[in-house]
């Protein structure tokens, strides 16, 4: 078991729609059930998980974006919470297990880890 917690992100409809107006090919276009884990500090209560996807969603936003269409200037300029919320749903996994063998292994530097939120990602809430 490792000290994180998930969110568990899918795509809606607004998503979808933004990315075939952009005349992506369908078959470049991510399955609808497919969906995104990010590993975020370990919440243990809604609350907590809930301010937390509050400061994490706009990055949140923008990974999802950037892994279908990388013209950020094509993005939608509106990238709020409340629009965040019209794209993506998204569920809190409190238990994380690591059942890999070997590291785990990140293809980003430093510098690009938080690149789309310039305040390093929140401490997990007190116990």
């Amino acid at each position: 078991m490792i000290n994180r917690s998930a969110f568990l992100v899918s795509r809606k409809e607004p998503f979808f729609r933004w990315l075939a107006a952009l005349d992506v090919p369908v078959r470049e276009q991510p399955p609808r059930e497919e969906k995104a884990v990010y590993l975020v500090p370990q919440c243990d209560h809604p609350a907590d998980a809930a301010k937390l996807l509050d400061r994490l969603c706009r990055e949140i936003f923008c990974r999802e974006l950037e892994a279908w269409f990388q013209l950020e200037e094509d993005w939608p300029a509106d990238r709020s919470p409340r629009v965040f919320r019209d794209w993506f749903d998204v569920e809190l996994v409190e238990l994380v297990e690591d059942l890999g063998r070997g590291p785990i292994e990140n293809d980003e530097g430093p510098e690009d880890r938080h690149r789309f939120d310039s305040n390093p990602p929140p401490p997990p809430p007190p116990r």
